[in-house]
């Protein structure tokens, strides 16, 4: 009589247990990854926002401290539906006061931009004067843009408003579904 020899081993439908487990397992290390992927990348759009609106937000804010005068008509409340914040600044630059020249900053796009301006009239081009002036036959003054570039990106919004010297900023910024508003207030120091 032959005997039997008695092999151990898994069943069919152990291994199938077995292989079932294992790819819940895996899917479920995949989903966890997904997911802190997912949060890093929303965590760090949000903080490239708040660095960009930060930076933007101090560079103006120092800026329209330090002016000269500020050119922009702004409209006194933020809430009169008939005289809107305005979506741009326009003021004399108070870091060199022996030469006149002007900033301005608006939106282009989702840029804001800065540029730095100056004026004179053809007859003295190396002599900068006034935005306002006018030459002995009532010309305005050349414009000549000494520099415009980009201040930050993803902005969607610009608002300024004020009174007596105290001017509001409203900075908005969006990244792919990631939002940031911002406000502050700065008194033009020759008010």
């Amino acid at each position: 009589m032959m005997e039997r020899s008695k092999q151990s081993g898994f069943s069919l439908l152990e291994v199938i247990v077995s292989l079932t487990l294992f790819v819940f397992a895996i899917l479920l290390v995949n989903s966890l990854f997904s997911l802190s992927q997912r949060a890093y990348r929303a965590g760090s759009n949000q903080g490239e926002l708040t660095q960009n609106v930060r930076i933007s937000l101090d560079r103006i804010s120092r800026e329209v401290r330090q002016s000269e005068e500020i050119v922009s008509i702004m409209p006194i409340a933020d809430t009169d539906p008939l005289d809107p914040p305005i979506s741009e600044i326009f003021f004399q630059d108070g870091h060199n006061i022996e030469i006149i020249t002007y900033v301005r900053y608006y939106l282009s796009s989702n840029n804001l931009m800065r540029s730095h301006i100056a004026y004179y009239f053809s007859a003295d081009p190396t002599t900068y004067v006034r935005w306002d002036s006018v030459d002995g036959f009532s010309n305005p003054p050349d414009t000549l843009i000494l520099e415009n570039r980009i201040v930050g990106e993803y902005f969607n919004k610009l608002e300024f408003w004020g009174d007596n010297g105290l001017v509001h900023i409203s900075l908005g910024v969006n990244k792919k579904s990631s939002d940031l508003d911002i406000e502050t207030s700065v008194f033009s120091r020759n008010w």
